[in-house]
């Protein structure tokens, strides 16, 4: 089976700024077999948003705000509880 990966060099024009995150938060490439990647450009900069594939199943998430010039501003890591389980009788 062929991993997929997300290459952020591929997104966006400098990776600078995953080198001002404590290190191995983050790398340059994301398995999207557990992971999601979204990238939205706002007035102010970038906003960046790395899941879980399936939020239902908990893990962390972490959001990273970036400037126009690719600077990271800030970051927040949060933990994802999972959905409870309904059992059914």
């Amino acid at each position: 089976m062929e991993v997929e990966y997300f290459n952020f060099n591929d997104h966006v024009e400098s990776v600078e700024w995953i080198y001002q995150l404590p290190a191995g938060l983050v790398s340059e490439k994301i398995d999207l077999r557990y992971n999601s990647v979204n990238i939205k450009k706002e007035k102010n900069g970038y906003q960046i948003y790395i899941g879980p594939k399936n939020p239902n199943d908990g893990g962390d998430g972490l959001l990273i705000n970036l400037d126009n010039n690719l600077k990271l501003i800030n970051y927040v890591v949060e933990r994802i509880d999972p959905t409870p389980q309904i059992e059914r009788e």
